[in-house]
C-alpha cells in the first residue's frame, strides 16, 4: 500500500478529505508528520511538548483544510501551522525576544565561521550545539537555517525588529563554534 499512496498527489487526497473520506487525511498525516514533527521538535527542544504540539498542528489543519486555497502547497501550509503553534508555545513558556543594538555584534567574520563550522563538524554535533543555546536563540538559528525563513520574515513573525535577529544568529553563530571547538578539545584530551 505505501508505493500505491506515493503517487497520490496532495490534491487528490485533499478531494478525499472533501468528500468525507478519512483516508485522505491518514494519508496526508502519514506523509507530513514527521517533518512537522523534525521543525516543531527544533524549536520547542522537548519530544513531548513536540508530540503535543505536532497533534495540535493536525487537528487544526485538518479541521481548517476547506480554507486551504492552494491545494499544492498543504505540505507548507500545515509546516507553518506549525511553526506558528510553536512559537506561541514558546511565548506561554515566557521565551521573550528582546530587540539587541547592532553596535554590540561580535567582531567574528561570518565567512571565517561558516567555513570553519561546515569544515570541522557533522550535522548532528551542530544540531545537539543548536538544542543548548537559550529558547531565543535556538528559535531564530532553527527558522533560519532548518526552516529556510528569511531573516526579514522572521523578524515579522516574532515581531521584533531585523537588526535584533541579525544580531542572534551572529551570537548563535560565536556560541555554536564555541560549543563545538570545546566538544573538539576535550575529545582530543581524553
Amino acid at each position: 500500500m505505501k508505493t500505491a499512496t506515493v503517487n497520490i498527489s496532495d490534491k487528490e487526497l485533499l478531494e478525499l478529505c472533501s468528500s468525507g473520506n478519512n483516508s485522505g487525511y491518514s494519508l496526508l498525516y502519514q506523509r507530513y508528520s514527521k517533518a512537522v514533527f523534525n521543525s516543531v521538535f527544533r524549536l520547542v527542544n522537548d519530544r513531548e511538548d513536540a508530540e503535543d504540539i505536532l497533534q495540535e498542528v493536525f487537528v487544526k489543519a485538518f479541521s481548517e483544510i476547506k480554507s486551504l486555497k492552494n491545494t499544492d502547497s498543504f505540505g507548507g501550509w500545515v509546516k507553518r501551522i506549525a511553526i506558528n503553534h510553536s512559537l506561541t508555545f514558546l511565548r506561554k513558556k515566557k521565551v521573550y525576544f528582546l530587540e539587541i543594538e547592532d553596535d554590540k555584534m561580535y567582531d567574528v567574520k561570518d565567512d571565517e565561521l561558516e567555513e570553519k563550522l561546515a569544515l570541522e563538524f557533522r550535522i548532528e554535533e551542530l544540531q545537539n550545539a543548536i538544542a543548548e543555546l537559550p529558547p531565543q536563540i535556538r528559535t531564530i538559528v532553527n527558522l533560519f537555517l532548518f526552516e529556510e525563513m528569511p531573516q526579514d520574515e522572521i523578524a515579522k513573525t516574532l515581531d521584533i525588529p531585523a537588526g535584533t535577529v541579525r544580531s542572534y544568529y551572529h551570537r548563535a553563530k560565536k556560541k555554536i563554534f564555541e560549543i563545538l571547538t570545546q566538544r573538539s578539545q576535550n575529545e582530543r584530551y581524553a
